[in-house]
């Protein structure tokens, strides 16, 4: 059976992107910060803590959203991660690239798990941005272990939807 065709978005130009990071308070410095390693200007990044909602009148165009949500316990964090992502949706363009990384509550992000972590949001950027799934970017055995490091520590990252 054939596949229908799906809208992809385009490449995003991290330097020029429009890019709204949202998330629990202490994960806000830590993404962040790996949000200034990774090439985003500082000037077009929009901040908003899960706590903190943008009014609903006020509309944007960014290309990208990252959610990065602190599990504690039992707590569903991917129905936190949703409604956050509804909440910030004023502030998205139509077709913009969601990605969604959950903490456990236990897990310290130290250097190297954020350095990880910020590969992973890349590649997850570049594959939503494949024009078709046999030119999606390559997952090297290093970034294999890297991924099996962050699931191993409680560090899950996936997305959650590209478009409408």
């Amino acid at each position: 059976m054939a596949r229908t065709p799906r809208e992809r978005h385009e490449p995003v130009d991290l330097r020029s992107a429009e890019v709204v990071l949202a998330g629990t308070q202490d994960l806000l410095p830590v993404l962040r910060a790996a949000a200034v390693r990774a090439g985003v200007d500082a000037a077009r990044m929009r901040v908003v803590g899960v706590d903190d909602l943008p009014d609903p009148e006020e509309a944007g165009h960014a290309e990208l959203a990252v959610i990065a949500i602190r599990r504690p316990g039992d707590d569903p964090a991917f129905h936190r991660a949703h409604e956050t992502a509804d909440h910030i949706a004023p502030l998205l363009a139509p077709h913009a690239v969601q990605i969604v990384v959950t903490v456990s509550g236990l897990t310290r992000l130290a250097p190297k798990l954020e350095r990880t972590l910020t590969s992973e949001v890349l590649h997850q950027i570049g594959a939503a941005s494949a024009p078709s799934g046999f030119q999606r970017p390559f997952r090297s055995f290093r970034m294999r272990l890297g991924l099996a490091g962050l699931q191993t520590a409680g560090v899950r990252v996936f997305r959650v939807r590209i478009g409408e």
